[in-house]
């Protein structure tokens, strides 16, 4: 992570941070088109780690829009395992979801602006449809953190 925080850095963003192992990088830059940022970063994590990565950016605000929309039952349930896929931008969440047809009595999955939602309830884990997404040829296009994780970010973000 130290090594990403640098690349990220060496392309002028502010406040570089990173938040635990996961790719998870936290900036400032007073340039305000997510697509051209997503673009830029994703050439320098090419370049610096010869690794091809999707990157997707979010501001604050719709990465709070994105929080604002997780039940919030959710939140502290440990029956549930809970998670959120951040959809790059080419990806629409709502025909994702569509497509995998849950079944009510093992999980909640849900689309919103830029993400999908998604709760399983631990002793059903093995019959979530998520395993049938991460499978697919959408799971290129998208990154998962669990609610915790997605939680603390909103925190850090928030300063």
């Amino acid at each position: 992570m130290a090594e990403l925080k640098a690349c990220v850095e060496a392309l002028g963003f502010d406040g570089v941070s990173t938040y635990i192992a996961s790719g998870n990088v936290l900036f400032d830059s007073r340039k305000r088109d997510a697509a051209k940022l997503e673009s830029e970063l994703e050439r320098a994590i090419e370049g610096t780690f010869q690794l091809p990565v999707r990157v997707i950016v979010l501001d604050r605000t719709a990465y709070g829009r994105v929080v604002a929309a997780v039940p919030k039952q959710w939140v502290g349930d440990a029956g549930l395992r809970a998670n959120v896929a951040f959809v790059h931008r080419s990806t629409n969440a709502m025909e994702v979801v569509a497509a995998l047809q849950p079944d009510p009595a093992v999980e909640t999955v849900k689309a919103t602006d830029g993400a999908i939602l998604w709760a399983t309830r631990r002793d059903q884990v093995n019959r979530s449809v998520m395993r049938k997404l991460i499978a697919g040829a959408a799971y290129r296009d998208l990154t998962v953190r669990n609610l915790n994780t997605t939680l603390k970010l909103k925190d850090l973000l928030a300063g």
